[in-house]
This record gives structure tokens, C-alpha cells and sequence, in this order.
């Protein structure tokens, strides 16, 4: 009866409250990691409504030299479309809000059964002899650590799709950078094209001017 004892003397229920309570606080102030939610999903509307407008590539492999080639993307499924881009981020996150939405209601079917077994544990502690204990006692805390097991492997899932989208936005977003670096760079060129272009085209209308007015002083030598 020693481990009985020990145990009725040392766990009461208002103990366990207020250890539940103080492991818990943490993770108290569910709104602040809810209020995002909504948000993002705005944002995902926002992107489909600007995927409708102008296309453009963010594939600079296409603008580079063969003696420089460029690192393929690793994320990014559709680099010569902008609007594809933002349309595979949007169904990233959806397919990440979607495994969320799944994977929580798992663990919470999971976690639901966890005070019954909890139940049978103190009861068994309070109640059991020693046998008793060390008999029962261990399978009702594998059946637990079994749920706690499940639930972390369903919110790494849920953790995953979402380091996912996070991934791809950041590979967009150096893309995009560095895409507006290589069509900088051809929109200088190409200014100073118009430049030279402008350049050559006063100097042959002055070119012309000259030539109309020799031409029109030696028609007079010759009359």
C-alpha cells in the first residue's frame, strides 16, 4: 500500500486543478492565435483578385546566359507566370487552412477521451493497492501518452503545410526582387537605346537641313 499512500498524499483535486491551470495558462489566450485566421483568408482573396490583372514571368533563366544558370525554384511550380504563382499560393493555403481544419478536429477527438482515462487513473490510484497499481496503473497512461504522441504527429502535419506556404511566399518574394533587378536593368537599356535613337535622329534632320540648304545655294550658282 506504500505507493497508494504516497500518492493520496500528494495529489488532492484542487492540486490538480491548480497544475492544470498553471500549465495551461500559456495557451489561455486563444484569440490572439486565432484573429490571424480571417485575415489571411482576406488576403487570400485579395491575391485571386490581383491574379486577374496583367502577367508577367518572374523566370530570369530565360533573360540569363548559358555560361550562368540560374538555381531552379523550389517551390515555385509556375515561375513564367506571376498570376500562377499567387493562383499556387492561394491554394497553398488553402490546402494548409484545410489540414488545420482536419487535423484539429482529430485532436480534439482524441484529447476528448484523455479525461476518462485520467478518471481511471486516479481512481485506480486512490482506490488500488499496490498490485493493483502496478497492474493497471501503466496502461492508462500508455493510452495517453499514445493520444499525446498522435496529436504532436497531427500538429507537425498541420505545422508542415504551413511552413510550406511560408516557404513559397518568401521564394516568391526573392523572385519578384530579383525579377524587377533584371527588368530595371533592361528598362535602362532600353531608355538609353531611345536615348541614342533620339540622339541620331536630331543629328540626321540637322544633317538634312544642311544638305537641303547647299543644295538650294547651288541651284542659285547654277541659275
Amino acid at each position: 500500500m506504500e505507493i497508494a499512500k504516497t500518492s493520496q498524499s500528494l495529489t488532492t483535486a484542487s492540486e490538480m486543478r491548480e497544475t492544470t491551470q498553471m500549465l495551461m495558462q500559456p495557451n489561455a489566450n486563444w484569440e490572439e492565435y486565432l484573429t490571424p485566421a480571417p485575415l489571411s483568408i482576406a488576403i487570400m482573396g485579395e491575391l485571386i483578385f490581383i491574379s486577374s490583372g496583367d502577367d508577367f514571368s518572374i523566370n530570369p533563366s530565360k533573360r540569363d546566359s548559358k555560361d550562368s544558370p540560374q538555381k531552379p525554384f523550389e517551390y515555385i511550380k509556375y515561375p513564367d507566370s506571376f498570376r500562377a504563382c499567387l493562383m499556387q499560393v492561394c491554394n497553398s493555403g488553402w490546402h494548409a487552412f484545410n489540414e488545420a481544419h482536419k487535423n484539429m478536429d482529430q485532436i480534439r477527438i482524441h484529447t476528448s477521451t484523455v479525461p476518462v482515462y485520467m478518471k481511471a487513473a486516479v481512481k485506480i490510484l486512490f482506490k488500488g493497492n499496490d498490485e493493483v497499481i502496478k497492474t493497471l496503473l501503466p496502461n492508462q497512461l500508455e493510452n495517453i501518452r499514445t493520444i499525446a504522441d498522435e496529436c504532436v504527429t497531427l500538429a507537425d502535419s498541420v505545422e508542415k503545410k504551413y511552413m510550406d506556404v511560408i516557404n513559397l511566399i518568401q521564394e516568391l518574394l526573392a523572385a519578384c526582387v530579383n525579377a524587377e533587378c533584371i527588368y530595371g536593368d533592361e528598362l535602362d537599356k532600353v531608355k538609353m537605346k531611345l536615348r541614342e535613337a533620339k540622339t541620331k535622329e536630331k543629328t540626321a534632320r540637322e544633317l538634312t537641313k544642311r544638305s537641303e540648304k547647299a543644295f538650294e545655294a547651288m541651284s542659285k550658282q547654277l541659275e
